[in-house]
């Protein structure tokens, strides 16, 4: 039997798909957080706002709003290993803020020590997340699957919402 607070959960992770999902093909532009118009760490923010009313910047700590986002008082972090084509992705849940390491063009892996990401996006499920993409200026959908690149970029996820309902 699904107990209330789970039901709650899936709710507010399905909702927060659904919105994430609404925003696709939105143009992308560096310091915008919507409604029309976002950067990466601005359309999480958006989301975020949107369905459960919290600032997830709030109280967050760094030089860039996606660093604001990962060390903020909301949520739980799970770390990845560096390069890890192994992670456990079972523990991501839809709905989920995926974070991504900082990478400058010229690198082609990233910095095994930085741990604080300079990307951020929405886990869909199925291996698949949503972002607001720089490189193609809009919102996007990756799949990790086919992209390796995405795989050795990931930080962490945070699980904000099991944690406030």
């Amino acid at each position: 039997m699904i107990t209330a607070v789970t039901n709650k959960e899936i709710i507010l992770r399905n909702k927060i798909v659904k919105l994430a999902l609404m925003q696709h093909y939105k143009h992308y532009s560096h310091g915008m957080h919507g409604p029309d118009i976002f950067d990466c760490a601005g359309f999480v923010w958006y989301v975020y706002y949107e369905i459960l009313g919290i600032d997830i910047y709030q109280d967050g700590v760094g030089l860039s709003t996606t660093t604001k986002i990962m060390t903020s008082q909301f949520g739980n972090i799970i770390y990845f290993e560096d390069g890890n084509m192994n992670k456990e992705w079972s523990i991501i849940n839809r709905g989920d803020i995926l974070l991504f390491h900082r990478q400058s063009l010229n690198e082609a892996e990233p910095k095994k020590n930085n741990k604080y990401p300079g990307h951020c996006g929405i886990y869909l499920g199925d291996n698949r997340f949503i972002h607001a993409s720089r490189t193609k200026g809009h919102i996007a959908i990756n799949s990790f699957e086919k992209s390796e690149y995405w795989v050795k970029k990931l930080v962490a996820s945070i699980d904000i919402i099991s944690n406030i309902t």
